[in-house]
Formats: structure tokens, C-alpha cells, sequence
């Protein structure tokens, strides 16, 4: 049932289970020194910024019911376990979401997402495909002791699925309706990016607008919306309150202004293409 590695003079247990409700138990017999993983590119990334990881490591990678891409009249179900490579190539995912497929071939590096897992781009709660899965509604199938769905930009906030599996993402058809995902980085590879967004033009005239990079958990641009749904739109207007709301951070490569201007300007040429003031 499990195995030992040593990095660092530090043992580190991974634990093999093969059903949630064992997973789940797992995750609380050992917390806090406990971390679940699938691909494992996040601890990767972690490791190479000197960030151990924890004592146990309980791998989802024998859970068949986090497997498995389906698709309704209405809606996309992908699997956690799905990897990256999937989301970009399956056929099912080209026909009923295209926007994603897409999206998915501009995050990391082909190696690493062969590896990486739609999972874990989501419990990292920063990974580069969630501004646009909350632009498109995206729900979510977690396991709590029992299976839960519920709304993405619930779990991202809630504190209460801090141990929650997140097992399944249902995400609605945005059929007859514009989308659009840019991630802004240094170079097309294993890098944090500059910033992501995403938006998505509703049929009934309003909007969604989502934004994020690789240090913070993206959110909805809630009065940037406003303003566009709003009669007359002034450019001006829209432009300085993207400045103010987009929820970016400074590090060691580049301020939080010059990440708001890169985004903003990215969101006003989508907005004036779609029908400018």
C-alpha cells in the first residue's frame, strides 16, 4: 500500500489507496504532515523553489471514478485524473467545449502536461486554466465523506473544502457564445505566468470576466462587469477600474502594475472588438 523516498534526509511515505472513502481517511489520519497528489508537477514546482514536501503523499492515480470524460445536451464532465495532454487532444472535449481544448494547450510545457492533471490545476487553487473555468461556471464533484457538487468560485473561497478531493469538474456548454483565454508570460514554458484571463460574452448581452497568475487565486471582475453591461460604457471608466480590480500581486520579476496594464490592455481589445463605445 505504500512506498519510501528520501529527499533532503527527510522520509516521505506515499500511500496508494484505490477507493475515495480511503483516500479521504488517509488525508485525515496523517494530517497535517499530508498532501494528496496525482501528477505531481506542483510539488515539482514547490521542490525547486526549496519548499519540501510533506511527510505522506497520498496518490489519487488508482481512484477510477476520477477517470473519465462524458458529455450531455447541456454539459462537459472531465474527470480530475484527466491529464492536461487529454484536455487538449480528446475529440469529445474539441466538439462540446473547444475554448478548452484550446486553453489547455497553452498551459506548461507538452512534458508537463502529459503529466499534470485537471485536478490539480484546480486544488492548487492558482493553476492557469481557472479564470476560465469560472467564466464558463464551471461546478465541481468533491469528496467530503460523501460526494458534493458545488459551484467553482465556492470552493475557491470557502475554507470549509480546505480537505475536500476535488474528484470531477461539470462545466456547462457555452455553445453561441464567444469566450475568449490569454495567459501573458515570459516564454511558452514551465513558468508562472505574467497573467491569465478570461471572458466569456453571454447571450443576453452581459458578461464574464475572470483573472489570475501563478501566485494568487484568480477571481470574477465583478464591477468591471457591471460597467460594461451597463448603457453608454465609457471606456475610460472600465479601463481605470480593471486597473483597480484586477486582483494582482508584485514578485521578483515584475510589479502588480505592470501586470494590471498587460491584463487590462488585453481585456479593452476584447471588449472593443465585441462592440466598443
Amino acid at each position: 500500500m505504500n512506498g519510501q523516498v528520501t529527499k533532503a534526509r527527510m522520509n516521505i511515505q506515499l500511500w496508494r489507496p484505490a477507493a475515495l472513502d480511503e483516500a479521504y481517511s488517509l488525508l485525515e489520519q496523517l494530517a497535517p504532515d499530508v498532501c494528496a497528489v496525482s501528477g505531481s508537477t506542483l510539488l515539482q514546482i514547490q521542490w525547486d523553489k526549496g519548499i519540501l514536501p510533506k511527510q505522506h503523499l497520498v496518490s489519487l492515480e488508482g481512484i477510477n471514478e476520477m477517470r473519465g470524460i462524458s458529455a450531455s445536451d447541456t454539459h462537459l464532465s472531465i474527470g480530475a485524473l484527466t491529464t492536461l495532454s487529454e484536455c487538449r487532444k480528446n475529440s469529445l472535449i474539441k466538439s462540446a467545449l473547444g475554448c478548452f481544448s484550446e486553453a489547455a494547450s497553452a498551459v506548461a510545457a507538452p512534458g508537463i502536461r502529459s503529466r499534470a492533471t485537471l485536478g490539480g490545476n484546480i486544488a492548487s487553487k492558482i493553476g492557469d486554466l481557472l479564470p476560465l473555468l469560472l467564466v464558463l461556471d464551471a461546478e465541481l464533484i468533491v469528496y467530503q465523506k460523501e460526494l458534493m457538487r458545488l459551484p467553482l468560485g465556492d470552493w475557491l473561497i470557502d475554507e470549509d473544502f480546505e480537505t475536500a478531493i476535488v474528484t470531477r469538474v461539470i462545466i456547462p456548454r457555452a455553445e453561441g457564445e464567444r469566450v475568449f483565454y490569454r495567459k501573458l508570460g515570459r516564454r511558452q514554458a514551465f513558468t508562472g505566468a505574467v497573467a491569465v484571463i478570461a471572458g466569456r460574452f453571454l447571450k443576453d448581452d452581459g458578461i464574464s470576466l475572470a483573472a489570475g497568475h501563478a501566485d494568487i487565486t484568480p477571481e470574477r471582475l465583478m464591477e468591471s462587469e457591471a460597467i460594461w453591461m451597463a448603457s453608454g460604457w465609457n471606456p475610460h471608466e472600465l479601463y481605470e477600474t480593471l486597473m483597480r480590480e484586477l486582483p494582482f500581486a508584485a514578485d521578483a520579476f515584475m510589479s502588480a502594475a505592470y501586470r494590471k496594464k498587460a491584463a487590462a490592455n488585453v481585456i479593452m481589445a476584447e471588449l472593443m472588438a465585441e462592440g466598443g463605445e
